[in-house]
């Protein structure tokens, strides 16, 4: 019941309309960038996977943590702002269940978020096809391992970021958080300081050079994933206690 009162709320809602635009923004860039570097007849399967890991890089690198911390911010932030809070939970459901619930319909963001930057980087592939560049090549990456290795890295930082954004009214704070964490991703991410820097998992899990390091990426993400999660949850309802 309750998910289904979420799902009805972010109808023709921004963070809807954002799962689709800010993955299609990426895959438009990229596109342009790889059309500008070589004429689309040019195209070689090493080319193709270059166009694939940039896209997948972006994507994990800088616009995933930032959409992490704009979604969680407007799913929280519309109950803050239409003071829906105490409606809510005149339902038959506490606080740290609506938490709970939150937390998993930001995550569900960010998986079609990430299905959809999957589908507009296929099109993309098929477009340019049509354009002349040859088909070998085009479709050969593994779209599903790379969707499911976001869904799991992105944990920790969706985790902090649901904190955040549920824990203050004002967007900025939550969003400041996400872009400054970001931007240490340029410092920390090729460092062997990594591990301790959750807005790196991503990333690594995706785009890691080392197959180790891709699986240290999921297991450090899904520990820690579940650790903060559950540490936020057993804090808000011992808050909830108190009050």
């Amino acid at each position: 019941m309750l998910l289904s009162v979420e799902l009805l709320k972010i109808r023709r809602s921004l963070a809807l309309l954002m799962m689709f635009a800010i993955p299609l923004m990426v895959v438009v860039l990229t596109t342009l960038i790889a059309c500008r570097q070589h004429p689309l007849a040019a195209m070689t399967p090493r080319l193709w996977m270059n166009f694939w890991g940039s896209t997948s890089a972006l994507w994990c690198y800088f616009m995933l943590p930032l959409y992490i911390a704009l979604v969680t911010g407007l799913l929280n932030g519309q109950e803050h702002k239409n003071q829906s809070w105490r409606l809510m939970l005149t339902l038959p459901v506490s606080q740290y269940q609506l938490y709970l619930m939150k937390a998993l319909l930001a995550w569900l963001f960010v998986v079609g978020a990430t299905v959809a930057l999957a589908g507009a980087a296929t099109l993309a592939a098929a477009l340019m096809v049509l354009g002349g560049a040859p088909v070998d090549g085009a479709f050969g990456f593994a779209l599903l391992p790379m969707i499911a290795k976001v869904a799991l890295a992105c944990l920790p930082v969706l985790a902090i970021q649901h904190a955040l954004s549920w824990r203050f009214q004002n967007l900025v704070l939550p969003l400041a958080v996400g872009v400054v964490a970001t931007m240490g991703i340029t410092q920390i991410g090729s460092a062997r300081e990594w591990v301790y820097y959750p807005w790196t998992y991503a990333v690594m899990a995706v785009n890691g050079g080392q197959a180790g390091s891709q699986q240290t990426a999921l297991l450090l993400a899904a520990l820690l994933g579940t650790l903060l999660l559950a540490a936020s949850t057993m804090l808000l309802g011992r808050r909830e206690v108190e009050s």
